[in-house]
């Protein structure tokens, strides 16, 4: 008998569950996962009976903090660190227990208690359950899978966010309990749910946007083919390196007989052509510099100091460049210019190392007309 007050609860605790699980990924089959949660509620039930005048945990809601224990067996279950489970479980649990503690209040103003309980509380959960997990939760995880991509603290400044939220909501419902129905306790249980669920919509808006301003700035900075970097950001890095007085080398590539690729391969051929050319020539750099798109078949490497004779050559000869080739490797004319204070202007230096480069290209056209693509 002592099961049928914590009906509501095990309601509850089965919608939180249901939205968690359907919130993250699972490491272990379904069987596997809904097994083990059911004996640690199992557990948990049997210590909060054994110890009800203790606790007073009597199926009304009180001490529902106690749910963050689920957040034991939840990191062993699911993929998530433990600071997203952290988020995503407090967030559900806001939902699932503001539905109960509304019904609760709603129940108690009706004159019946027990029954009008749980037939609210399923009529609320059965229209609130979709559009909160479509909706919202959906939202929820899209910030989640984005938020990293500014600092790794938000994750912790997020779950402990939503923390409080869970602990101010479940210590305002449990002071309800003990005192009479009355309308301005829904309202204010009510308001602060749409207080807290808004708080979360601000905060979705505001990564979602910059979001966006990060993709707006790195489309005006980088090529869309290839991800290097475009002439703006290869001006405004030689700008940085020139103002600080920096030794730099600056490589201008011209990769040869390109539009043969095209002509031969296929211009999709040939977009992957770059796009190898690209991966390649970074990897050669490493942490030490930066390849960019010039423009068309033109790429310019900038190397912080002097350049090695190894890394020149590895950018002229484009070593491995058959692991993952779409089609053979055509040559590349280059043209080197060693940068070191007093600089020169940007228009200066890429001019000379772009003419360099040309005179790379007149020197090969000399030993060879026209080299027929392999």
């Amino acid at each position: 008998m002592f099961l049928i007050q914590y009906i509501p609860m095990l309601e509850v605790l089965f919608f939180n569950l249901f939205a968690i699980n359907k919130c993250c990924h699972k490491k272990y089959s379904a069987a596997k996962t809904v097994l083990v949660l059911f004996l640690w509620s199992a557990l948990l039930l049997v210590i909060s009976n054994n110890f009800v005048e203790y606790t007073g945990l009597k199926g009304n809601g009180q001490f529902m903090t106690a749910g963050l224990l689920y957040l034991i067996p939840l990191k062993f279950l699911y993929k998530e660190k433990i600071l997203i489970l952290c988020s995503v479980t407090c967030t559900c649990c806001v939902y699932t227990i503001g539905i109960f503690a509304v019904s609760r209040q709603l129940s108690y103003m009706m004159g019946s208690e027990f029954f009008l309980l749980l037939i609210l509380e399923n009529i609320i959960f059965l229209i609130t359950l979709v559009p909160f997990y479509r909706q919202f939760m959906a939202n929820f995880i899209r910030v989640l899978n984005n938020i990293g991509s500014f600092d790794k603290q938000w994750y912790k400044y997020l779950a402990i966010t939503s923390c409080l939220f869970f602990i101010t909501f479940s210590t305002v419902q449990s002071a309800f309990i003990s005192e009479t129905a009355a309308i301005h306790k829904i309202l204010a249980l009510v308001f602060l749910l749409v207080t807290i669920f808004m708080s979360y919509f601000i905060f979705y808006r505001i990564i979602m946007d910059s979001i966006k301003m990060t993709q707006l700035e790195r489309a005006v900075l980088y090529d869309p083919l290839t991800g290097l970097g475009n002439r703006k950001h290869l001006w405004e890095n030689l700008h940085s390196l020139i103002e600080a007085d920096q030794t730099f080398s600056v490589l201008f590539m011209d990769l040869d007989h390109f539009k043969q690729i095209n002509d031969q391969y296929g211009h999709m051929i040939g977009d992957e052509y770059l796009k190898h050319f690209s991966r390649i020539s970074s990897d050669i750099l490493q942490d030490h510099g930066e390849v960019y798109r010039f423009g068309g078949d033109e790429f310019v490497a900038v190397y912080r100091g002097i350049v090695p004779e190894s890394v020149l050559t590895a950018l002229k000869e484009c070593r491995d460049w058959d692991i993952g080739a779409p089609c053979p490797f055509n040559q590349v004319s280059t043209g080197f210019l060693l940068c070191e204070p007093p600089h020169e202007s940007v228009e200066e230096i890429l001019h000379r190392v772009d003419e360099l480069m040309y005179e790379n290209k007149l020197k090969k056209k000399e030993q060879s007309d026209a080299p027929a693509v392999q």
